[in-house]
């Protein structure tokens, strides 16, 4: 009988020290996955804080280039000749342009406050889209649902809208179809946008699932659009998805929570593709943690 127990109870310890060892994995694991994500998170915090810093300083150099374009515009036209026009327009172009990056800079770094109100998928798109210039070789299908109703920011959504809207219309250079379809599902709301341009590849999808900050595929531009569009809506409490094919087109889903939680409403949000940063003290914690093991 004694040999029996002492069978047993060693079964035991050795089924307590395996479930033991798995938990320690399970844990260090999880450690491991945190301290990436705040390192990210960190990373990325800092290109926010550079992005501000530039963006500020590059408004004066290209506010006296704007002056003085504006200058000869003006008041020397008549002898800038044919030629003269053409560059001025040139510099209009890139100050516009420039123009651009800048502001995108400043949304990527400064934090988010919503507002929220009433809307339908319908009525946003229909505003993106009187704020876009939609080729004639391109064709928009709006399938949106108009009684579908939810709270969200109408300035902030509008812009996801009109942005993922410009990727697809630039994914069509030789024209094409896009689709944006709504739909209720489990207290979220699911728009999507379907269009049949050149799609991406498993390597660029993956980078852009990946979170990989300030990565593009096209010639002008430095990868903002769709950061900015998680973040948005990430401070919602929502997600987006993409789903893209070679030769075949693109799938961009945003689902966001039909009534958002209580607590969000008005309030700021301060995220880096969905990463919040650590307080310090947890970033240290987690690295001793890590060095034990």
């Amino acid at each position: 009988v004694d040999i029996t127990e002492k069978k047993l109870l060693q079964n035991k310890l050795k089924e307590y020290s395996e479930k033991l060892e798995q938990l320690v994995e399970e844990r260090t694991r999880q450690l491991r996955q945190t301290q990436a994500k705040l390192v990210k998170a960190e990373r990325l915090a800092a290109i926010g804080e550079l992005a501000a810093i530039i963006g500020h300083d590059l408004r004066n150099p290209l506010t006296g280039i704007m002056g003085a374009a504006y200058y000869l515009k003006t008041k020397c036209t008549p002898e800038l000749g044919a030629k003269g026009k053409e560059m001025l327009e040139t510099i209009e172009k890139a100050i516009s342009y420039s123009n651009k990056i800048i502001n995108d800079l400043l949304e990527y770094s400064q934090d988010l406050k919503l507002e929220y109100t009433r809307l339908n998928p319908k009525a946003l798109l229909q505003k993106a889209l009187s704020t876009i210039e939609v080729p004639k070789k391109i064709r928009v299908i709006d399938a949106t649902d108009s009684r579908l109703k939810f709270k969200a920011d109408e300035e902030k959504m509008c812009e996801v809208f009109a942005r993922i809207i410009q990727n697809a219309i630039d994914a069509m250079p030789k024209g094409g179809t896009l689709k944006v379809t709504s739909r209720k599902v489990r207290g979220k709301i699911e728009i999507a946008f379907r269009d049949t341009g050149t799609g991406m590849s498993k390597e660029t999808l993956s980078k852009i699932k990946g979170g990989t900050p300030l990565f593009t595929t096209k010639a002008k531009g430095m990868g903002f659009g769709l950061p900015i569009c998680r973040r948005i809506i990430e401070a919602h409490g929502g997600k987006i998805h993409v789903k893209s094919t070679v030769r075949r087109g693109t799938i961009v889903t945003d689902t966001i929570p039909a009534k958002p939680k209580q607590k969000d409403e008005g309030a700021s949000k301060w995220l880096f593709n969905g990463y919040a940063p650590l307080p310090i003290n947890m970033a240290q914690t987690l690295q001793m943690a890590l060095k034990r093991k």
